[in-house]
């Protein structure tokens, strides 16, 4: 059995592109990162989508804020509203520095934390995520 014109396997075949104008430019790559340009994203927007990650989490009660000077000698980067940042090209390494809600679970709640912070940053910013540390300073 033969398909008609204009057929296949006996199904209507699908509309063929209409043929470009002479001398027209064919239509770049939707997708194509070299042709678009480059995205940068500045460390306050990564801060703030950590923090807004962690701070998302049941039990965390608030960021610890900075002070101490630990980070520094054990060569961590020094938090900013209890978010330490290490970027190396598009992977960060995260220090977290929580205050939790009393009677919570401080390994669930950390446990927690890295998985919302590291899905935050995977999906929303695109990024790797190498560590997410998290340091328990106190108990509200």
């Amino acid at each position: 059995m033969q398909a008609a014109p204009g057929e296949v396997n006996g199904r209507p075949a699908p509309p063929t592109p209409a043929p470009a104008a002479p001398g027209a430019e064919p239509d770049p790559p939707e997708n194509d990162p070299a042709q678009l340009g480059t995205v940068r994203i500045a460390r306050r927007v990564l801060r703030t989508v950590v923090e807004q990650a962690a701070l998302s989490v049941p039990g965390v009660a608030r960021m610890a804020q900075g002070g101490s000077r630990w980070p520094r000698v054990l060569g961590r980067p020094l938090p900013h509203h209890g978010v330490g940042l290490d970027v190396r090209d598009d992977i960060v390494a995260i220090d977290l520095y929580l205050i939790v809600e009393p009677g919570a679970h401080m390994v669930t709640v950390g446990a927690a934390a890295q998985e919302a912070v590291g899905a935050a940053v995977e999906h929303i910013l695109g990024m790797g995520v190498s560590a997410i540390n998290v340091y328990v300073r106190d108990v509200a």
